[in-house]
């Protein structure tokens, strides 16, 4: 699936006119986390395979719109998506929202299907929230089935990049520590940078139930330092200075027994990289 998260994020300027669509409702997508905030999206489609997307969130216990986000990795939204297949993978970030609170991107999508959009955002004073939502894209407004992703290998790649993963330590409802290696035409690569303060994240999709998980891969295990936001399993920051090592340690706490779709992202020769996996997840003993 080399390539498979390119996504096109266009400028916003010259769109042709289309009308919007009834705004869809989201599922909160953290399970074990307390839902704090509600989330809406308009979709309204600009193109072919495109869409601009406006994602407006609001606080469940006031009722009023959340309009201040902290920042995750310099950015105030993540915005990841999958098709029903788990055969793609989008990781994009809108600008800062406006004054009332409304994120705004326009995307091009790869091909037709289902997309079930995850918008990963901090609003203030509220920790991780994690909100899905199912769209459709250039097809019929009908429920599309979900299918099952193929049974992949151990190993995974991106053009000349694939990683090494080993999952064996991986249990339902406890954080684990995953050792992988990054690999360039099968040696450890040495032209590694940092994507986003990191060098790497890690996104892991239910297959069964579509709850998520976000965790960034660092160079080694975090000593008393690491900490989680509900789902979003976190290291402290790379030094930007640092030489980025083939071999990392990843951190995650996958809330339930079953199959996952995992997608790892890092910058490899100026470039951002995406290997997929999918790994099953066996229940704590």
């Amino acid at each position: 699936m080399a390539g498979a998260a390119a996504l096109a994020v266009t400028g916003m300027a010259a769109r042709p006119s289309f009308a919007a669509e009834a705004p869809l409702s989201g599922a909160f997508a953290l399970p074990g986390i307390t839902e704090k905030v509600t989330a809406e999206l308009t979709v309204r489609e600009t193109g072919p395979l495109a869409r601009e997307l406006v994602i407006a969130f609001t606080d469940k216990m006031t009722g009023q719109p959340v309009t201040q986000f902290d920042e995750e990795l310099a950015r105030e939204l993540h915005l990841l998506a999958t098709d029903s297949a788990f055969s793609t993978f989008v990781h994009e970030h809108p600008e800062k929202p406006g004054p009332d609170g409304r994120f705004r991107i326009e995307v091009r999508f790869p091909k037709a299907g289902l997309y079930h959009v995850y918008a990963d955002v901090m609003p203030k004073g509220l920790g991780q929230q994690v909100v899905r939502f199912d769209v459709p894209v250039d097809v019929e407004k009908t429920p599309v089935a979900q299918q099952s992703p193929p049974v992949a290998a151990a190993e995974g790649s991106d053009g000349p990049y694939s990683i090494e993963l080993d999952a064996a330590a991986l249990r339902a409802g406890a954080e684990n520590m995953i050792a992988l290696t990054i690999l360039k035409d099968g040696r450890p690569a040495t032209d590694l940078g940092l994507y986003l303060g990191v060098p790497a994240h890690a996104v892991f999709v239910s297959t069964d139930d579509l709850g998520y998980v976000h965790a960034h891969a660092m160079a080694d295990a975090p000593k008393g330092g690491h900490h989680a936001h509900g789902q979003h399993a976190h290291g402290s920051h790379a030094d930007p200075g640092a030489a980025i090592p083939a071999k990392l340690m990843l951190h995650a706490a996958p809330p339930r027994a079953g199959r996952y779709a995992l997608w790892i992202q890092f910058m490899g020769g100026g470039e951002v990289r995406t290997v997929p996996f999918v790994v099953t997840v066996p229940p704590a003993p």
